[in-house]
């Protein structure tokens, strides 16, 4: 019985976690629906492409810093999130960055390309910047 009740629960937690992995073109529409500018969109598809896989529940670890980087955008929990209340630079709670709804993720990463452009993220700096970058129009088109 006690077995069934913990597995029961632990159901319900895993369950109650939502996450979604984003296809290019969805994403560029949310994102461009959100007000990014569309010149803008090719690096920033590039920069979640590489950081978190599109992936919104994607967390990693850096041992170097020990501090983790959370969501699409892997926002760090030493700088833009805290994990264990909302706080640091975008005011969060690092957990509320990776779900599904990923308006907070948006708000946040804006912040921080006014102060850095997108120099704060290794996996653009390495992946995209200067790089020939596939354009979106494709995800615009009629019929899409």
């Amino acid at each position: 019985m006690k077995l069934f009740f913990v597995s029961a629960l632990l159901l319900a937690v895993l369950g109650s976690c939502s996450g979604k992995i984003y296809n290019r073109c969805e994403l560029a529409r949310l994102m461009a629906a959100n007000r990014f500018p569309k010149e803008q969109l090719p690096d920033w598809l590039c920069l979640v492409e590489y950081e978190s896989g599109f992936n919104t529940t994607a967390v990693r670890s850096a041992k170097k810093n020990r501090s983790k980087y959370y969501g699409l955008f892997q926002l760090q929990s030493a700088y833009h999130c805290n994990e264990w209340i909302a706080g640091n630079e975008c005011h969060l709670k690092c957990s509320s960055l990776v779900n599904d709804d990923i308006s907070d993720d948006m708000r946040c990463a804006r912040s921080i390309y006014r102060r850095s452009f997108f120099n704060s993220w290794e996996g653009w700096r390495n992946n995209c910047q200067g790089k020939q970058l596939p354009g979106v129009a494709e995800c615009f088109a009629t019929g899409k």
